[in-house]
This record gives C-alpha cells, structure tokens and sequence, in this order.
C-alpha cells in the first residue's frame, strides 16, 4: 500500500457534491473568469450562424472530398489528405521562420501572405 493509506483513496472516490454549484440558480465565476471565460463555460452562441461559420472551413472541406469522391473515386480524397498530412509534418530549421506557406498552397488560399 502507498504511504497515502486507505483513508485517503477512500475520501478522494468519493464526490463532493455539496460544493459543486450546479443546476438552474448556479452563479458563475464572472469575476474570476471575466465575460469570455463565463461564455465559454455556458456554450452558448451569441448569433444563430456563429457556430456554422466556427465550421465553415471543415465543411467546406468534407463537402470537397465528397465531391471529389464522387466526380474522380476514392483515390483524389485520400491522396489530398496524404499530401496535408505530409506537409503538416514537415520540420524546419530552427533559424527558418515558422509560417510555412506549403498548406495554403496546397488548399490555393493565401492567407500566408500579409
């Protein structure tokens, strides 16, 4: 047995209910947290498209691969996320600046550039 003892593990497997503020009447942390840190906890989007355009990109994404699943077969949808993959795995020098153009233009946006 560890030198916390029986006791211990005993007290820790237990839950403490009573000083969970949960339910209809929970009062958050606004203070502490600030207004962001509050709205993250509650899940709640601030306008009915905020969350479809937080997964614009990734729809966007599967909508292209079902397309393209469909106009050239299974090869052209794997073969691009192998070559996202590969170029998300590359490495670079530590004295190259880390923005590496390669993603974007794979997926032709050019956000890279500034």
């Amino acid at each position: 047995m560890d030198a916390r003892g029986l006791g211990s593990q005993l007290k820790d497997s237990i839950p403490v209910t009573e000083l969970s503020a949960s339910g209809p009447f929970e009062q958050h942390d606004l203070l502490g947290k600030g207004l962001p840190g509050v709205k993250n906890v509650l899940f709640l989007p601030s306008h009915p498209l905020e969350l479809s355009e937080k997964n614009f990109q990734l729809n966007q994404d599967k909508m292209n691969f079902s397309t393209l699943r469909n106009i050239q077969g299974l090869f052209a949808p794997l073969n691009l996320q192998m070559e996202f993959k590969a170029v998300r795995q590359v490495q670079h020098l530590p004295f190259l600046p880390t923005n590496i153009p390669s993603p974007f233009v794979i997926t032709s946006k050019q956000a890279w550039t500034h």
